[in-house]
Order: structure tokens, then C-alpha cells, then sequence
């Protein structure tokens, strides 16, 4: 039923059971994840060295938290990843429709101050943009 998975993935718990049941979904039916990781943007204003530096740090805390998902996802899931900087939203939106996804994996809240108590609104914006199947997941 679902071939091309895109997993939101930022670190929170609620992502953390995402990614194992995109794991499954993906594992059963012999689908592919994508993992697509977004960063807040870095002001420009920020001036050198400190914004490259800033962006290094980053990319690579993004590329630890991508790591982790594969781990909870499994060897046995063929993945790929995408790195963004931007509205969390938009940039799962953006990655889906270019990738062709039929299944959007995302936690139901993140890692925000109120994430306990709320949907989240990036959770929310990507239910209410998205073309393809949402899963949303406590």
C-alpha cells in the first residue's frame, strides 16, 4: 500500500515511536523512508566565522538525530536522508511532494515548550498541507 515513506524526525519521544512504526510500515510492505531532519534558520546577520560555525553545529546535531532514527527504524528498511534549514512544515511538505511520498510519518508534538499539551502547530500545518496519507503518532 505505501512505497516512498517520508519519517518527520526531530529527536522527541513522539518521534522516536514514529520512526519505529515507519520502521514497521516500511519493513512489511518493502517500502523506502525517507528521514528529513529540519534545522531553525540561521540569520544571515549572524556575520562570519560565527554563522558558518553555527551551521556546522547544526548539520551535524541533525545528522546525529538522523543516526538515531535509522537505528529505531531498523537495517532492514532501505533510507535515505534530507537535512533542511526553515519552517519544519513547509520543508516536510516540499520534501513529500519532490519525493513522491504516499505516507507522512510525524510525531504528534515536538520539542517545543508546549509540546506536551498540544497537537503541534508544525504537526497541524503538515495535517492540513499535506497531498498524501498522514500518520500522526503519541
Amino acid at each position: 500500500m505505501f512505497k516512498n515513506i517520508l519519517l518527520a524526525y526531530d529527536g522527541s519521544e513522539h518521534s522516536h515511536r514514529a520512526a519505529r512504526i515507519a520502521g514497521a510500515f516500511a519493513h512489511q510492505q518493502t517500502a523506502f523512508v525517507w528521514i528529513v531532519c529540519v534545522v531553525d534558520r540561521i540569520p544571515p546577520e549572524l556575520g562570519e566565522p560565527n554563522l558558518s560555525q553555527l551551521i556546522e553545529k547544526r548539520k551535524s546535531q541533525a545528522q546525529e538525530k538522523i543516526d538515531e532514527a535509522r537505528r529505531l527504524i531498523g537495517d532492514h528498511v532501505q533510507t535515505q536522508q534530507e537535512i533542511l534549514f526553515g519552517d519544519t512544515a513547509e520543508s516536510v511538505i516540499n520534501v513529500a511532494e519532490t519525493r513522491q511520498c504516499d505516507l507522512i510519518v510525524i510525531g504528534s508534538s515536538g520539542l517545543g515548550p508546549l509540546s506536551a499539551l498540544l497537537l503541534g502547530s508544525q504537526t497541524q500545518k503538515v495535517i492540513h498541507l499535506a497531498k498524501c496519507a498522514v500518520l500522526v503518532v503519541k
